[in-house]
């Protein structure tokens, strides 16, 4: 499972870490994990929004970043949720692992809306939810807990949708395929 987006050795090792070590979580441990790689999207696609709004991009592009930013909100709470009623006198753990998805930094999402790299945000922001897809599905397939694999196939989905959203407005402003 490679990504064009772990350029180093460092980070390619760290992402097989990470692989490995979800797959050995427990559902509450997996659910808990996803909460918070779900706020950390929202967080992200909140500045975005912000700071696409401020470039005077395109409105398609601000409206686009607010929408992902809504729904990774209601994914954290929809598996919220589904921990408590899976657990319900329990508060999800704290599962300290790194996040799957390479974050660009704020000082970077600065320079390339201050640049116009619009392309490259939007090719970015689809290869980091195409990977995210890919995890879920490969952990799905060596997970033998079936409420687990659920929850994987479901967040693989929500994935899918967030990159065919990304993909459709690129394809939009620029009348040309994303070239992936």
């Amino acid at each position: 499972m490679g990504s064009p987006y772990y350029q180093t050795e460092n980070e390619r090792e760290t992402l097989r870490e990470t692989l490995e070590a979800l797959a050995e979580l427990n559902n509450k441990e997996l659910i808990a994990y996803w909460i918070g790689q779900e706020l950390k999207e929202a967080e992200m696609y909140h500045r975005l929004h912000k700071l696409s709004k401020e470039a005077n991009w395109d409105e398609r592009i601000p409206r686009l970043f607010l929408q992902l930013y809504k729904e990774s909100l209601g994914h954290a709470e929809t598996l919220l949720g589904m921990f408590k009623q899976m657990f319900p006198d329990e508060r999800p753990p704290q599962v300290d692992l790194p996040a799957l998805e390479v974050e660009l930094s704020e000082k970077q999402l600065v320079e390339m809306i201050r640049t116009g790299e619009l392309r490259g945000i939007l090719k970015y922001l689809m290869g980091t939810e195409r990977m995210a897809r890919d995890v879920y599905h490969y952990l799905a397939e060596r997970n033998e807990n079936e409420d687990a694999k659920a929850t994987l196939i479901w967040l693989a989905n929500i994935e899918e949708g967030h990159y065919q959203k990304l993909r459709n407005v690129y394809t939009a402003l620029f009348e040309e395929e994303p070239g992936e």
